[in-house]
Parts: structure tokens; sequence; C-alpha cells
């Protein structure tokens, strides 16, 4: 089935699940930047202590995420849904009216938490559990939440606040979250068409029965994909934390690593679709080994040359790792852990990358503050992604290899990428 029948077939659980995704953005980091130089000069903070509050309590949201996480598993959707939108809004409303900094970790937490953790659980979390034969393009089609909310999001508050001030903005974004997510639950969600895709002759899994968050954590399937998750959200965020760093470094202009930018969510958003259909058909195992290969391309790019045309490569192979990461990563957890209990998979997995995008800036920044030119920081990340990429490989059974061997020689030596990899034949 093509995207444009499966759209057709289960348009609302679709719908729901990228405008979770969208709506994510308002706890991201990308947006919440906006807000730092007025926040800075309201409470006349350094780089260094707001910086320190921002991953407190990012944090504490990655610890903490674990425990809530697993509830959507025994909850309605539409309550847990609900619950989480409080969180958001009182945590933007909260954010909006705070006059003492010693709260701003707790209102940096309520967004990280329920923006980044829990709109973003939400999202993945239906796809996975209530598609199978789709599931690849489910989960595709709900990421594109992602781009989209990093092409519109930041525009639009940036225009709100040529009409108001940086208070009246965060109010008028609760308020359009606070109307517009009842009314996806409404619409969009029917608890009776709701039901957990796990037939029986699925992929063993690991938690057939009730497991613990400590069980799921030392499987050997957790140690295989939680390394890949860890290093491409500590890389992609402390790399894009340190953007316009890394454009003054190389001597390129802040509009031209805009304009990267826009590279980076074209071509994640392309990786995506193409990712979708291709897991569905092959499934993610077969594509988890290789999806880091754009972005090792990328950085030794941005490593090796000064020339500013290497800012589109460079963000385009970035977007493609990411983009094909994300659906690839989110299937995977099916795949290995089932879909009884992908909610509090998902949410140990959540907390990993919540984690990781909090430490890799801080870390980065140490290096930076060392005294380190950013040559040493583009070496860190390429060591890092080779060493998470070899490891990655143990998720193909040893006969694999000899298969993909024979195929490869007895095809006259034209390697043909989807018959090697389709191991079903």
């Amino acid at each position: 089935m093509g995207y444009i029948d499966f759209v057709r077939s289960n348009g609302r659980l679709l719908s729901f699940g990228m405008l979770m995704t969208y709506l994510s953005g308002y706890g991201q980091t990308y947006l919440l930047a906006i807000y730092i130089p007025f926040l800075m000069e309201e409470f006349g903070l350094a780089n260094a202590e707001i910086s320190a509050y921002y991953m407190l309590a990012t944090i504490a949201s990655a610890l903490l995420l674990p425990h809530v996480g697993k509830l959507i598993d025994q909850v309605k959707i539409t309550t847990y849904t609900m619950c989480s939108t409080v969180v958001f809004v009182v945590s933007m409303i909260g954010l909006s009216m705070v006059r003492q900094v010693f709260l701003l970790p707790f209102v940096f937490f309520g967004l990280r938490i329920a923006g980044q953790g829990l709109f973003s659980h939400i999202s993945m979390t239906s796809m996975s559990k209530y598609f199978h034969k789709g599931r690849g393009k489910a989960i595709s089609l709900a990421s594109l939440g992602h781009p989209l909310g990093q092409a519109l999001l930041p525009i639009t508050v940036v225009w709100m606040l040529g009409f108001t001030d940086w208070r009246g903005s965060l109010l008028v974004s609760a308020a359009l979250v606070l109307i517009t997510i009842p009314l996806l639950v409404y619409f969009l969600l029917d608890e009776r068409n709701l039901v957990i895709a796990d037939p029986d002759d699925s992929t063993t899994h690991v938690t057939r029965k009730e497991v613990s968050t400590w069980q799921i954590m030392g499987s050997k399937a957790f140690w295989l994909l939680a390394p890949n998750l860890f290093a491409l959200a500590f890389i992609i965020t402390g790399l894009f934390f340190y953007q316009f760093s890394i454009a003054d470094f190389k001597g390129w202009t802040i509009q031209w690593m805009a304009l990267g930018l826009t590279c980076y969510a074209i071509s994640g958003s392309v990786a995506i679709l193409f990712a979708g259909p291709l897991i569905d058909r092959y499934t993610a195992k077969q594509f988890f080994p290789f999806y880091l290969f754009p972005f090792l391309v990328a950085v030794f790019f941005i490593w090796l040359m000064d020339n500013p045309w290497v800012i589109f490569p460079y963000m385009i192979l970035m977007g493609v790792s990411a983009g094909m990461g994300n659906a690839i990563i989110s299937a995977l957890q099916v795949e290995l852990f089932g879909a009884a209990q992908i909610g509090k998979v998902r949410s140990v997995f959540t907390s990993v990358m919540v984690f990781s995008s909090a430490v890799g800036p801080a870390v980065y920044g140490v290096i930076i503050d060392l005294g380190y030119r950013f040559d040493v920081i583009f070496v860190i990340s390429i060591v890092l992604m080779l060493l998470v990429t070899v490891q990655s490989f143990r998720i193909i059974p040893a006969f694999t290899y000899a298969k993909m061997k024979y195929r490869f020689k007895n095809r006259h030596r034209r390697f043909d990428f989807f018959n090697v990899f389709n191991l079903k034949h």
C-alpha cells in the first residue's frame, strides 16, 4: 500500500501523530532558544548560568520519563494525552509569569518533560502500538511533525514577538496548545477502534511477559540500540547548539548557516518518507547498522573543508541520517521488544535521548572552554559514530554475512542493495 492509500485508510490517527510531534516543538531546544536572550536580560544571567539551569531540567526530565512514560500502557491514550497537555500548558504559562530566577529550572523541567518528552512519546508510541503492516510508514508520517515544527514554529514565535513581548507570546502559545489538543483528541482518536498490533507470528520479543524498567535496560536488545540513540542525539544536539560558533570558526555568515538549516529540514523530511516503505518491506534491522554513514561523511566534510558551500552536503547528509535514524530506531524498538509494552520501552529510550541531548552541548562546551578548536570536536564526533556503528552490526546474525557474500558473488558483481539486504528471499 502506497502513502496515499495508507493515509486515506488511517488519516485520523496519522494526523494525530503528526500534530503531536509538531506541537512538541514548544518544548524543544530550537524554539526555547528564542527566549534565552530575554531570560538572560530579565534576570541578569550569564550563558553558563542559564545553560546549567536548562541542563539540570533536561536531565531531571530524562530521569523521570521512564516512570511516567510507562503509564501510557496502563491508561487510555486520551487520558494520558490530556494530562500531559495540562503539564505542558501550565509550564508555558509558568514561564511567561516567572519573576524569581530559582523558578526557572522548574518551568524548564515542565516544558522539557511534557514537550520534548511526553508529546513525542505519545505520538511515536501510538504509531508503534496501533500499526503493524504499515508501521514504518506510520512512524515516518508522524515524524514529519518535527521538521514541520522546525520550519514553522520559530517563524511564528518571531512574528508574535513583533506584536507583543516574550511573556505575551508564551501565553498565546499556551492558548493554542490548550485549544488544539482537546480538538485532536475529540475528532481524531477513537479508543474503540484502537487495537494493539502485535501478531503471534511477529519477531521474537524481549518483553512477552511483564518486565521492569531495569530488566529492559539489562537486556541485550537495549545495549544494542541505546548507544546509537545516545550518539545520534549527543552529536546532533551538540553541533546544533554551537552551530553559529562553528560558522564563526569557519568564517561563514549566520545567513549561510540558516540556509543550511533549511536544507537539513528538507532532507530530513525526504529521508523520513523514504524510510517508512523500506522498513515495512525489509524491516528496520537490515538498515540499522548503516543509517549513520551519511552523518559520518557529513562531519568529515565540515572537518576537512572551509568553503561555505560545504554547509549544503553537511546539512543534507546530517538530515538524511537524522530522518532515517528517527524512523529506524522507533520501528526497531517494536521489532526487538514487541508492541504490548512499547510505551514502557519507548519511555526508557526517550529518556536516553533526552539525557544525551542535555549532555552533548555541555561536553562540547567544556572542550571549547579548555581551549581546543572545533576540529577536535569533529574528530571526537567521527570516532564516536564509528564505534557505535561497529557495535550495531551485532544485530545481524552470523549467517547473514555469508548470505550477503553469496548473493553478491552470484550477481556478477552488480551490488543490488535491496536484494542483498532482503533476507526473506
